[in-house]
């Protein structure tokens, strides 16, 4: 007769719980959070989660796409599950992309923090869309409550925005001008 060890069949019960978890919460009616990705790891000593390859992330109005996502918990006891007051912090590596309003983010890594609602993201040249205008830099800092963007640069750098004005706008600035 095999004995099985305890500590394997926790993981087991703690990875199906957290998978529970996870769609669980995306069926709510308040908040959701869905993830996907090809793989998933658990550590409960460590209180982190990976979610790696292809990983989609949707939550509320914003949705990040990357190759890595470790995802940190808060807990108190043995016990890891993805809850909304549970994350303490996500970080996402890796063809960074994060869709939120009518912004665009463009980045090589992204760090959420839940309990100050706030993105940073960071890159050779992270990038911010808003249509076919675009901001650069090499940190995006986004508070999620105030809609306050900052961007940044790396010392010597500076930051880079390219605008695109369209026919109407063109004509509003030289009406503008004409007559101050």
């Amino acid at each position: 007769m095999k004995r099985v060890n305890i500590k394997n069949i926790n993981y087991i019960v703690l990875i199906f719980f957290l998978y529970g978890t996870v769609t669980a919460e995306s069926h709510n009616n308040k908040s959701h959070l869905h993830i996907q990705a090809d793989k998933m790891i658990a550590s409960p000593h460590q209180k982190k989660i990976i979610f790696q390859g292809h990983v989609k992330v949707t939550q509320e109005n914003i949705q990040l796409t990357a190759d890595t996502l470790d995802v940190y918990l808060i807990s108190t006891n043995q016990s890891v599950a993805i809850t909304k007051e549970s994350v303490q912090k996500v970080n996402a590596r890796g063809h960074v992309r994060v869709h939120w309003k009518a912004y665009r983010i463009e980045a090589d890594t992204a760090i959420y923090l839940p309990q100050k609602k706030k993105l940073i993201v960071n890159g050779n040249m992270a990038r911010l869309y808003q249509g076919k205008n675009s901001i650069a830099g090499s940190q995006i800092v986004v508070n999620l409550i105030t809609d306050q963007v900052e961007i940044s640069s790396n010392k010597g750098e500076q930051v880079e925005a390219f605008y695109e004005f369209s026919e109407q706008e063109m004509k509003k600035i030289k009406q503008q001008k004409n007559n101050p």
